[in-house]
């Protein structure tokens, strides 16, 4: 590894571990916000596989972008 690569790794690292705390502490809401999105698909009439594949396509940020796909 060349030692400027070495010094962007190092950069890359320290700042990936800086917002590793917040990041976990993300999880929890993500995971129920996807959930509710998830059952609210049903709700809205898809079938649990539908549901389950545009959670998983989508994620909870479906549309958020604007439309765009």
């Amino acid at each position: 590894m060349k030692p400027h690569e070495q010094l962007e790794y190092e950069m890359a690292m320290e700042n990936m571990l800086k917002v590793l705390p917040a990041m976990l502490g993300m999880y929890g809401a993500v995971a129920k916000a996807t959930k509710a999105y998830y059952d609210e698909l049903i709700a809205a009439g898809f079938s649990e596989a539908q549901a389950l594949h545009i959670v998983s396509a989508q994620g909870i940020t479906a549309r958020l972008g604007g439309g765009q796909s």
